[in-house]
């Protein structure tokens, strides 16, 4: 691309490039006028980064369409101003409009498969955008684009331009999506929770790129997320949004080394860290959830869920944004009472230790050997290809996709057991083949002794009951046409727990439980948070009494405040219980919160296991250490060396031989990672820490890069 780079981009103009004053935005609904977006107002400068931050519905996104005059009826911009390089955006027509869009600035989507069009390869994708905006033919707009996917390290520029989207891997296509939006040089990027459905590898990959756009190039970009840590390893500055409202600006080191609204602490205090001891602490979890934006309560909109609230916050109006006495000259905080709070340590609250509970020595669940492959079905044999065999002959041969490839652990009574890695690596298949909605190719599983493939349909059909599963996303998991009560009593009927009055009486106990009206009961899904979907969920999983409940992602889409309520209550009623779970995530943080023991797969197979403790410190197998220190810390003054794989998970389809990660290890040695598939070994003696690696204890233990000393505070 033919951009100079600019290594001081503030020098060129004192002016901001982006100026939103006052902005008002709203939509029009059978049931009155819902300001999304109320009085915002924020500046980006040239080569700036900054973070917008908040809970679903805190009006983070609307904030970005609005800047792109791309909110449509029945919403409406209804007031303000967005001064774009000196030019207010708002006073411009479509048509001008059109000539800033993807041109000047450029948004980066959340969900790259939804965003590009199937049907078209991603070169026609990122031509027409060149074509549209640049004085240029086909040929020369190949070429940029062509520069523009070689410069997000798209491998191969040149042939995978023809490819689909399909083609390519999750991270890959979000790459694609930067490449749009690069092609034609913009001034601003406005990313839309650009990692937040991407595993730990992919999303450091992506932060590390932008950061480069923007000391490359100049590029300013606007960073919408609900990952604070994310915000702390890449923003300047940040503005926490709630209720469509911005509560708290500033430099991103002052606010987090002390924030002035406590709606702040509370986003900082919901994070599970992956620093220090594990200890039994609960996460801290802010009550409620946003008030509905039709019928905003008097006062300071977060005053009902605020710990320090006075009556003089729930009188008058909505606090707006300013300076506080004794912070820094760029902050501003809408709170009545910043000047007198000490938010510096984090909100304790009461019951703030986990509850004790019992993991008994027997395991619950046994998994042998377990494989997993489906038929690739490619081709015009199906899954036959012809493969050339030593003497120079064509043979026949059938290929699979080893999705699972030789999986064993244990998970005890009581016991939380986590499943980490990279997207691909299996996870997800592990559980439903453990469950039985798919059939192992080999080895076996067993529960409470029983081997599950030796069972027949009806006898496995009853034993489901003590195995249950709660899914990623509530919503997609619970039947929109069914209330509440119709969903969690179906398996009570199934199982013969209890029917009528009896099994209305057990659901209404079984939502108070988990933190619902009794009410409740006859709504249905829609006319829930995505918070309280979940926690339906964890009801519905709850009403037969099961033993096993396998958790696969089920926090990975939610606000961290919302996922702090979730995991305290998967602690609670694990304790209480007595249940035993298999708890699938790709973030780390999380699964060391939660967990008590952790397997780390990769391509199909596990490359290591042991106990948090053990997983979470020297020695490391290479790629758990990869993992570990591409997790986004929510600590501005660390900024650790990220291990940035090079390329991506092998195909199961063909998988490497010797070691599964051999292609991409910074660890490799000699041609014994290459060629001899290593095996589980115990580390220090100690059989409950396995690492399947041909490197030493010592080679093991040795980081990679040296953990750099935190930045001197300002």
């Amino acid at each position: 691309m033919s951009r100079a780079t600019t290594s001081t981009p503030t020098e060129a103009s004192t002016e901001p490039l982006l100026s939103v004053e006052s902005l008002r935005t709203q939509f029009r609904t059978e049931d009155g006028i819902v300001t999304a977006t109320n009085d915002v107002s924020f500046s980006l400068d040239h080569g700036e980064v900054m973070g917008i931050v908040g809970e679903s519905g805190a009006g983070k996104s609307v904030t970005a369409k609005s800047i792109m005059r791309l909110i449509r009826y029945p919403g409406e911009i209804a007031g303000g101003s967005v001064v774009f390089d000196g030019e207010d955006l708002l006073s411009y027509s479509e048509a001008e409009m059109r000539s800033i869009r993807g041109n000047r600035i450029t948004l980066i989507p959340q969900d790259p498969m939804t965003s590009l069009n199937p049907v078209l390869t991603v070169g026609q994708q990122i031509t027409e955008t060149i074509e549209l905006h640049q004085d240029v033919d086909h040929e020369e707009a190949r070429e940029i684009a062509i520069e523009a996917m070689r410069e997000v390290e798209i491998p191969a520029p040149e042939t995978r331009i023809d490819e689909y989207p399909h083609e390519f891997s999750g991270g890959m296509r979000q790459r694609i999506l930067i490449a749009i939006g690069l092609a034609c040089e913009p001034d601003l990027i406005i990313a839309d929770e650009p990692t937040t459905a991407l595993d730990v590898t992919t999303q450091a990959k992506i932060l590390e790129l932008l950061n480069d756009l923007r000391e490359e190039h100049g590029v300013s970009i606007l960073m919408i997320t609900h990952n604070l840590g994310v915000v702390a390893q890449t923003c300047d500055r940040v503005g926490v949004m709630y209720a469509g409202n911005l509560v708290e600006t500033g430099t991103v080191s002052s606010i987090f080394k002390q924030p002035r609204h406590p709606y702040t602490r509370a986003l900082i205090d919901a994070i599970p860290t992956v620093d220090g001891e594990r200890g039994r602490d609960r996460l801290y979890a802010l009550a409620g959830s946003m008030p509905d934006l039709k019928a905003l309560p008097d006062g300071c909109n977060f005053a009902d869920r605020c710990p320090h609230a006075i009556d003089a916050c729930r009188r008058g109006e909505d606090p707006s944004l300013e300076s506080v006495a004794g912070a820094p000259a760029d902050t501003e905080a809408a709170c009545i009472r910043a000047d007198e709070l000490d938010l510096t340590e984090p909100e304790t609250s009461e019951g703030d230790r986990r509850q004790d509970k019992a993991i008994s020595a027997e395991p619950l669940l046994a998994v042998d050997g377990l494989k997993k492959h489906f038929p690739s079905g490619d081709g015009l044999l199906g899954n036959l290809s012809l493969t050339r065999a030593d003497g120079g002959g064509l043979s026949l041969e059938r290929r699979y996709v080893k999705a699972v490839d030789g999986v064993s652990f244990t998970i005890n009574r009581g016991e939380t057991v986590g499943l980490v890695g990279e997207s691909g690596c299996g996870k997800s298949t592990v559980a439903r083949t453990v469950l039985q909605l798919l059939e192992p190719t080999d080895g076996e599983v067993y529960f409470d002794g029983q081997p599950l493939g030796e069972l027949g349909s009806t006898a496995l059909r009853s034993l489901r009951r003590e195995m249950q599963i709660i899914f990623q996303d509530p919503k997609s998991s619970l039947n929109p046409r069914k209330t509440v009560g119709q969903l969690i009593g179906r398996g009570m009927e199934k199982h013969d727990i209890a029917t009528g009055d009896e099994k209305r009486e057990r659901i209404e106990e079984l939502l108070e439980r988990v933190g619902l009206q009794k009410s409740d009961i006859d709504k249905y899904p829609h006319q829930f948070s995505g918070g309280q979907q979940q926690r339906i969920a964890i009801a519905n999983a709850l009403a037969v009494e099961p033993e096993l409940i396998v958790c696969d992602e089920p926090v990975s889409a939610l606000d961290v405040s919302v996922q702090a309520q979730i995991l305290n209550l998967l602690d609670d009623i694990q304790a209480e219980y007595g249940l035993s779970y298999l708890f699938i995530s790709h973030n780390i943080s999380v699964v060391q919160h939660i967990c008590d023991r952790v397997a780390v797969m990769y391509l199909g197979k596990i490359a290591e296991t042991g106990t948090v403790e053990q997983v979470f410190a020297p020695p490391y197998h290479p790629y758990t250490e990869s993992l570990l220190s591409a997790v986004p810390h929510a600590d501005p003054t660390r900024q650790p060396d990220r291990i940035l794989l090079e390329g991506t998970v092998p195909s199961p389809l063909d998988p490497p031989s010797g070691c599964p990660f051999h292609t991409r290890c910074p660890k490799k040695i000699g041609d014994v990672c290459e060629t001899d598939v290593p095996l589980p070994a115990p580390i220090g003696g100690d059989e409950r820490h396995q690492i399947a690696c041909h490197l030493s204890e010592a080679e093991m233990s040795t980081p990679l890069y040296d953990e750099p000393a935190a930045e001197p505070e300002p």
